[in-house]
């Protein structure tokens, strides 16, 4: 699933976990096991607790609908961009590492 936001977006695939911190407007998505062992945390920051919920209840939809993506564009929202990219990285390369070669 993919994750859109206003000028970029994610890609759910290398997470499997939301963990919402309303009190905080951030949701957390929670690397896979296989990337990181140490359970790394991306954090979604929103304006407002009301927007944390929004975004959040989407996200769970799409999730478990099986979406191939959700749009939180319309909400406000950052989080660590150079993190997400090595994430991403990172998970590509354990995935290259772990396909097998074709001779």
């Amino acid at each position: 699933m993919k994750i859109q936001l206003k000028h970029s977006s994610i890609d759910f695939s290398n997470y499997d976990a939301l963990i919402l911190h309303e009190t905080f407007s951030v949701i957390s998505l929670r690397v896979k096991s296989e990337i990181d062992e140490r359970c790394l945390q991306l954090p979604l920051i929103f304006r407002d607790g009301r927007d944390t919920r929004e975004a959040y209840k989407r996200l769970l939809q799409g999730r478990n609908s099986g979406s191939k993506s959700v749009s939180l564009s319309d909400l406000e929202c950052s989080y660590p961009v150079e993190t997400a990219q090595k994430i991403d990285q990172y998970a590509q390369y354990m995935y290259d590492f772990d396909r097998p070669i074709k001779l």
